[in-house]
């Protein structure tokens, strides 16, 4: 499934919607040919019913999917927006502590910062955390570790820059387990038993030019929003993914306390 999210958003938008209407136009030809299948005019309005209520349930359906995934981008921005804050807090305590060992470790913080943006956004796009990340961070919490406080006041903010490395470990596990987030695989189960389902109703219909047509253009809005599930699925995977922008905030706001 990753593979999928390598593609351009208008790929994955347009590929479902193609072949739900291709299907549509093709399936008939087929059903038809099963002896009790073959379209009459007495099962026209039976069939017709069926399918509304099946092209019904399929809609609500998807669009209970899209408010899940929605709530799936909300929770990702909150966390990112979070992670930003703490990282924009220790930047801020550091100034504070006012030695040379806590500006070093404001240029390691930035580093950190940076390479969450160019390193590890990028490995997301692929399920996994970035070593260059990580051994930023390690660079980073050993130097903290090892500043000795000297007054109370460094005592002070010593004790809140342990809170925000806490604060920071716990934010970045919680943005790496959200690019894990999306729907089970069983939902995904029920999704393409309906929308199979719709397409052998809906290839029973007597066929015309006119409904031929009118029901390849039915089918290919279902496989667009499909499509568009598909994005909204995994918020940190797709092309149009949440991006690093509070952190890129944060990065500002550091750069100009250090002017």
């Amino acid at each position: 499934m990753d593979q999928v999210f390598n593609l351009p958003d208008a790929v994955i938008l347009g590929v479902p919607a193609a072949v739900m209407a291709i299907a549509i136009i093709l399936l008939p030809s087929l059903v038809h040919r099963i002896p009790w299948m073959k379209p009459g005019s007495f099962n026209t309005d039976f069939i017709i019913r069926i399918q509304a209520t099946l092209f019904t349930m399929t809609a609500l359906v998807l669009a209970f999917t899209l408010v899940q995934t929605e709530s799936y981008n909300r929770r990702t921005e909150g966390l990112i927006s979070t992670e930003a804050s703490h990282i924009n807090r220790m930047d801020r305590l550091l100034a504070r502590y006012g030695t040379d060992a806590a500006t070093t470790l404001r240029s390691h913080l930035m580093v950190y910062a940076g390479s969450i943006v160019h390193d590890e956004w990028s490995s997301m796009l692929k399920g996994r955390a970035s070593a260059a990340t990580h051994h930023a961070w390690d660079t980073l919490s050993r130097g903290l570790l090892a500043l000795e406080p000297q007054t109370g006041r460094q005592s002070a903010i010593f004790a809140e820059l342990l809170k925000s490395l806490n604060s920071m470990v716990e934010s970045r596990d919680e943005r790496l387990a959200a690019v894990a987030d999306g729907l089970p695989r069983a939902y995904w189960m029920v999704v393409g038993f309906t929308v199979a389902m719709l397409l052998f109703v809906s290839s029973t219909i007597e066929r015309t030019a006119f409904s031929a047509t009118v029901l390849a253009a039915q089918m290919a809005v279902i496989g667009a929003v499909l499509g568009f599930v598909i994005i909204q699925d995994h918020p940190l995977k797709a092309h149009t993914a949440i991006g690093p922008g509070a952190i890129v905030e944060a990065m500002g706001a550091m750069k100009q306390r250090g002017d």
